[in-house]
């Protein structure tokens, strides 16, 4: 028998081997000791939370030990074009970079760029903040400014999004693999403030994070033999969330009724042809508008981020808009006063910005005042009770009751969007980590396996001719009515079925 003590650990007498044990032992008895301590101080609250996740660690593992199938001849197909057209942009960006410096640029160093930014094409450096700190940047927000700025750094920037668009790919692609083939991630289930799960590369080092797999990429990972993999996805999750916890019945009805997210595509781009017919309308939002991006996908992050308190110059820079069209935006969306001058000036920059539309809908309140009626005003309310209560008690509670604590100043408006954004985002993650549980202990025996958490939806599998049987019993799983505000929200999902987690089709019955 080894006896050790952690307050003078001498390891030198001892082998590999026993030192492994070692290891093991003090990992079980501190870990013992600690919760002993951290036991006594939880309440109703903070003990259904840490059952709940500790719950949620056995499909987390789950997963992790399963992993991915990976067609590897679907990998080689996707890396060839990707290796070509990298190779062109690089020779490209090395003319642009000798005919102004001389000198060939590598686009992965920070240095380089800064200089021939800042210095050889003399551009006025961009200035990022992370943690009270700032910094001269060249990341994608700095490039992308400076290309839409200054048209001698459009090729420079341009490209050098391009490749690091396409080093990304390939770093996913060329993840590590297990013996047996398979990419493999590890999950945390308690690695956020909101409590949803963080992915990384898996314990053996190998693997990568699954959950932020472009669609692109996603063709590359497909079933085991005889099976057929499933995508169950909540539906307008976060917004149906914010609607009930707002009490707003406007955006309730628009969530229940109809796509919210093309309803905010139209709110944003009031002119590019809508019909009033909900499938034509969801095709035209479907356009590609950004990257990989299409018109509603950016409308999803100008919902999320006006839910969220963004300021209009925050929002136009993240969803590529000017200050004045996401002042409208949002305007229609939450009411306000405005100025008739500030709407002449909006209308004579882009006539075809919609604004005689807010000039109809105003209330004329004063010489030159107009205020406007927004389509989703209890939102804003919610707004304001969130913060009363932050200040109030510098901690909120969700539904499902995980309690968060603020520490940072609880009057500003950073720590405000974060209070804000915790209740809904929170909500959401809790009652899909619900639904996955459920699917994982009551559809294991019948031949279900989870393979992937991805953010509001699980990707699993199961043998191709139980996909009929199956579905429906997921679906049900997924199902978890939650009274909110004294009424019970039911969020909806739906599920996709295919050969690969691309090429994925609607399961219908």
């Amino acid at each position: 028998m080894i006896k050790v003590s952690n307050n003078n650990l001498d390891l030198k007498p001892y082998n590999d081997e026993q030192i492994n044990w070692i290891y093991c032992a003090l990992d079980c008895t501190l870990t013992q000791e600690i919760w002993s301590k951290i036991s006594e101080e939880l309440d109703e609250t903070t003990k259904g939370t840490y059952e709940f996740e500790l719950k949620s660690l056995k499909p987390a593992m789950a997963m992790t030990l399963r992993g991915l199938k990976v067609d590897e001849d679907k990998v080689k197909a996707i890396k060839k074009p990707l290796k070509e057209k990298r190779l062109r942009l690089e020779r490209m960006l090395h003319l642009f970079s000798q005919a102004v410096s001389g000198k060939d640029l590598n686009h992965n160093s920070p240095v380089q760029l800064k200089k021939i930014l800042y210095e050889d094409l003399n551009l006025p450096p961009v200035v990022s903040y992370a943690k009270g700190k700032q910094k001269i940047s060249t990341n994608r927000d700095a490039l992308e400014s400076l290309s839409d700025s200054y048209p001698r750094a459009r090729p420079f920037c341009r490209t050098i999004l391009a490749l690091r668009d396409i080093d990304k790919n390939l770093g996913v692609l060329a993840s590590k693999r297990d013996p047996d083939g398979r990419i493999r991630c590890s999950y945390n289930v308690a690695g956020t403030e909101t409590g949803r799960w963080s992915s990384r590369e898996s314990p053996w080092r190998t693997g990568t994070n699954l959950q932020n797999i472009t669609k692109d990429l996603r063709e590359v990972f497909i079933p085991d033999t005889g099976k057929q993999m499933f995508y169950a996805d909540l539906e307008q999750a976060e917004s149906r969330a914010v609607a009930y916890l707002a009490a707003d019945e406007n955006y309730i009805n628009v969530c229940e009724s109809t796509d919210l997210h093309t309803e905010v595509v139209k709110m944003v781009w009031p002119n590019m042809g809508w019909t009033n017919d909900p499938k034509q309308d969801r095709a035209i939002a479907d356009r590609n508008y950004y990257l990989h991006h299409s018109y509603r996908d950016i409308c999803k992050r100008a919902g999320h981020g006006t839910n969220y308190g963004v300021s209009p110059h925050s929002l136009a820079r993240q969803i590529k808009i000017k200050v004045s069209q996401a002042t409208r935006f949002q305007l229609l969306y939450f009411g306000g006063v405005i100025s008739s001058v500030s709407l002449e000036r909006w209308h004579k920059q882009d006539p075809m910005g919609g604004y005689q539309e807010l000039l109809d809908m105003g209330e004329k309140i004063g010489k030159d005042t107009l205020k406007i009626k927004g389509a989703f005003p209890g939102i804003r309310v919610w707004h304001n009770t969130i913060q009363q209560e932050l200040i109030e008690k510098g901690s909120l509670t969700t539904p499902m009751g995980r309690r968060r604590h603020f520490w940072d100043r609880l009057k500003d408006a950073s720590t405000l969007r974060a209070a804000i954004a915790f209740v809904p985002q929170s909500t959401i993650g809790d009652l899909l980590n619900l639904g996955l549980c459920r699917v994982y202990d009551e559809l294991q025996e019948a031949g279900v396996e989870i393979l992937g958490q991805v953010h509001d939806a699980i990707l699993g599998q199961c043998d191709k001719d139980k996909v009929n049987d199956l579905m429906p019993q997921v679906l049900d799983r997924m199902h978890n009515p939650l009274m909110v505000n004294g009424r019970k929200m039911l969020i909806p999902s739906s599920v996709e079925v295919g050969d690969n987690w691309k090429d994925l089709k609607t399961w219908t019955i």
